[in-house]
């Protein structure tokens, strides 16, 4: 465990305690209807993997700290106690965004001291993004009876472990999801609140459960993959042409037209009455007339993008009224994301021209001879937005190959860390 006052110091000085901005935020909901208690407790819900198995690439010293160490995972690099593990050792590894439930084991390495959610941190000048959990402590789950079952002829080697109670049965293998073995949920987002959590929700008065309807099957959620979770993607698709856009902060909307029926949908359910939301019914379906549109078109097809502007993450690019800027169109027939030129083509069909309502634009390139830093430190830098204020650091870049590989197209994104710094 890092129970240490070396990184205690350090996460004091980092300020990572959050107390008391959670205790601003309750402050300011105080006064708030049921309607938002409803609409957070929906947003909370996530479909993201935020803790699997996975190995220790690597180990390697921090310059002048003697209890801490950076281990590799996949492509993150996360601080952990000096000689804790091995190069290869299996363990759980907890994204960033994770709140950790209230073990013992989590309060000794001072995870109740930023109350137990996961995020960028930097100790010693070194980055850590994450949190390992060696699996002895699965085995000692506290709210779980766990059995383990052992390879029949490998010694000592653990394959699976057994809930006595619920006869759940967790294989020991690469990726494997624990989130909810755990009991691990998500960092609640925003969602269109300010920064901090303040103000409005453009969601407060559509998301209610009466008002919702699970988002359609037949189409993708916008979730991307962050590059550390692919590193091997720079090798795989090395010689691929990829186009990179600027990654918005805002509000993720869906609009659908599929076999005569049409629809909006925030990031996990369908909206049925849209209408309820001021900025929703205004940007969309006054401003662009975006099912109009969509019906107009018959295709089967799903805009997907970010209502940004002034309601929204507290205004951040300064915009004096909102907009919808298109990041991705799935193709619902052949279920796969259109290409940059077939984005291009259909938007100038919907007379929406993809240069006035698509992300921001940075550059096309090769991944060809690029480290996993290079195209890290690449998403650092100010937005290409331009509103009142001109100096708004972005939130990151998404890569998309200009060509189908593989029946697909490549696609994952790369946040910027100096944007988590500053934002945590």
């Amino acid at each position: 465990m890092i129970n240490t006052d070396e990184v205690t110091q350090q996460v004091s000085e980092i300020k990572i305690n959050t107390e008391t901005t959670t205790t601003k935020v309750e402050d300011n909901n105080n006064n708030e209807t049921e309607t938002t208690t409803v609409e957070e407790n929906l947003l909370e819900e996530s479909d993201r993997v935020l803790a699997y198995f996975e190995r220790i690439k690597a180990l390697e010293p921090i310059k002048g700290a003697d209890v801490i160490e950076i281990a590799t995972v996949l492509g993150w690099r996360v601080i952990v106690k000096k000689g804790l593990y091995k190069v290869g050792d299996m363990v759980v590894y907890c994204e960033i965004d994770s709140v950790l439930p209230k073990w013992d084991y989590f309060i000794g390495d001072r995870l109740d001291k930023c109350q137990f959610k996961i995020k960028t941190i930097k100790l010693r000048g070194e980055l850590s993004q994450g949190y390992c959990i060696p699996i002895k402590q699965l085995i000692a789950h506290p709210e779980r009876t766990v059995t383990v079952n052992y390879h029949k002829e490998i010694k000592d080697e653990i394959v699976e472990l057994v809930d006595t109670n619920t006869k759940e049965v967790i294989p020991l293998q690469i990726g494997y999801n624990v989130t909810k073995f755990i009991g691990i949920t998500k960092i609640q987002d925003n969602h269109g609140r300010g920064r901090g959590g303040g103000g409005t929700s453009i969601f407060s008065k559509v998301m209610v459960k009466s008002n919702l309807l699970e988002f359609p099957s037949f189409i993708r959620k916008t979730d991307q993959t962050r590059i550390q979770n692919c590193p091997h993607y720079l090798e795989d698709f090395a010689q691929v042409q990829f186009e990179v856009t600027e990654k918005l902060e805002g509000s993720s909307i869906t609009a659908y037209h599929h076999k005569g029926v049409s629809g909006i949908c925030s990031r996990n359910y369908e909206i049925k009455n849209v209408e309820e939301s001021v900025e929703i019914n205004q940007v969309l379906l006054k401003d662009l007339n975006i099912l109009e549109r969509l019906q107009k078109l018959k295709l089967s097809i799903a805009i997907q993008g970010e209502i940004i502007g002034p309601k929204i993450q507290g205004n951040i690019y300064g915009l004096e009224k909102s907009e919808f800027r298109v990041f991705d169109i799935f193709l619902i027939e052949t279920q796969r994301y259109a290409t940059h030129q077939e984005r291009v083509d259909i938007m100038k069909q919907m007379e929406l021209p993809w240069e006035d309502y698509g992300v921001p634009f940075i550059c096309e390139m090769k991944l060809a001879g690029k480290k996993l830093s290079e195209i890290l430190d690449m998403a650092n830098g100010f937005s290409q937005l331009k509103g009142s204020r001109p100096k708004v650091l972005r939130e990151g870049l998404v890569f998309k190959s200009k060509s189908v590989e593989n029946n697909r197209v490549v696609t994952f994104k790369s946040i910027s860390n100096q944007y988590l710094l500053k934002k945590e």
